[in-house]
């Protein structure tokens, strides 16, 4: 059934294609396309004060995307992937930048991350292979060397002002060391297995269906957000946003309540799933300062995040998704335009995460970050810093060191 669907849509495509390029030239696609792309030296390092093993990777590579023009609403698109490891050290245990070989040393990453064509007409996107995603629950989660990455077919429908309409049908993704995609069964047993759980699950495709839709309202910005993704046999989950924000003199202040569900379904052949996370941002923004108060409260089991997620909070390491969690955090950012420095941006973020003493132990992490974007004849470069310490109860505490030197760039139309 899978391959009789992902047949039909390339053929669909394929027949729209033919027609529209009957009377174009295949030059103009080419000629008008655009290359983009991102080069990345990134190095992490997370030192523990018990015996585990420091982990560290040093990654020199970065991400490569060429899009043709449009000819007739159809267009093609690619991308590359290369993540390697340099100035290793082999009695460092491999920190997730890179790959991990069979003997647990630091391997390549080079993958194709995009190979796709889309069609364009009705004011719908119809976009057939891999592709990277951008939604709560299945998203590139670009917190490593190279984003998550999907496979499949998705259509985004815009024809009513202000609304956008989102289908999905996917069957395989990468996460951020993968060398080749794998299917979604053996991303969410790979997800399971990180918590102890060896699951046979049901190969199954997801399904979602997602609408936002921003409120004609001036006094009050509001944007709405629903999604619902199903696997069948194993879990169906529903995520609502809502983002308001409004200006108070002169503040902005806004308020991000969201809610996610998670359930097992059919034979549950990932284990037992019934939870939900709730919680909000409530913050104002004031003279290059950004304050923020962070709630979250995840029901009796753990969140299960096989495809990249959007949970209410994300800190440097770790993120509200335990069962029975509750996570109160505070985030303080300043953008030093405002004093005259364009491009330099900090912050200091808490977070205290508390669960039942049955349930494990409870800890906080405090992170500091500052980044730079360079302008004029250095625009695209940018530098980052940042650090976390992770304090436990009961466990063994460590720090996280992040470095980050990037440079983006675009030739093209």
């Amino acid at each position: 059934m899978m391959m009789k669907i992902k047949s039909l849509s390339f053929f669909v495509l394929s027949a729209l294609s033919v027609s529209a390029f009957a009377d174009t030239t295949i030059d103009k696609m080419f000629s008008e396309g655009t290359v983009k792309g991102e080069l990345r030296l990134f190095d992490f390092t997370r030192d523990f004060d018990g015996a585990t093993n420091k982990k560290h990777d040093t990654s020199l590579g970065g991400l490569f995307y060429y899009n043709t023009a449009k000819v007739s609403g159809i267009s093609f698109g690619t991308s590359f992937a290369s993540a390697n490891p340099i100035w290793v050290n082999d009695s460092d245990s491999v920190y997730g930048l890179v790959a991990r070989d069979a003997n647990g040393g630091h391997d390549n990453v080079n993958r194709l991350q995009e190979y796709f064509v889309q069609g364009e007409w009705w004011s719908t996107k119809f976009k057939v292979g891999a592709q990277e995603l951008r939604t709560p629950m299945m998203n590139p989660h670009d917190i490593r060397a190279i984003p998550r990455t999907f496979r499949g077919f998705t259509v985004e429908n815009n024809s009513v002002n202000n609304l956008t309409l989102s289908a999905l049908y996917i069957t395989d993704s990468m996460g951020w060391s993968d060398n080749s995609f794998v299917s979604v069964k053996d991303a969410v047993q790979s997800e399971l297995a990180r918590a102890g759980i060896v699951a046979n699950v049901a190969d199954n495709p997801v399904y979602a269906l997602g609408a936002k839709y921003q409120l004609p309202i001036e006094r009050v910005k509001t944007e709405v957000s629903l999604w619902h993704y199903r696997m069948e046999d194993v879990f169906n989950q529903s995520y609502a946003k809502i983002k308001l924000s409004t200006d108070l003199g002169a503040a902005n202040v806004y308020f991000t309540p969201s809610y996610l569900t998670q359930k097992s379904t059919g034979e549950e052949t990932g284990g037992p799933l019934d939870t939900y996370q709730y919680g909000f941002h409530l913050g104002a923004k004031f003279v290059g300062a950004d304050i923020t108060y962070l709630y979250a409260k995840t029901g009796d089991d753990t969140v299960l995040t096989p495809w990249g997620d959007e949970k209410v909070v994300i800190q440097q390491v770790y993120q509200s998704a335990r069962g029975n969690e509750e996570v109160n955090a505070l985030k303080l950012a300043y953008d030093f335009e405002k004093l005259g420095i364009n491009g330099l941006e900090a912050y200091a973020y808490y977070g205290q995460y508390d669960v039942p003493e049955d349930k494990g132990s409870d800890f906080s992490e405090m992170n500091y970050s500052i980044s730079y974007k360079f302008s004029g004849a250095l625009s695209g470069l940018g530098l980052k810093a940042r650090y976390a310490n992770i304090d436990f109860d009961q466990g063994e505490n460590f720090n996280d060191v992040r470095f980050y030197i990037n440079y983006k760039f675009m030739l093209g139309h």
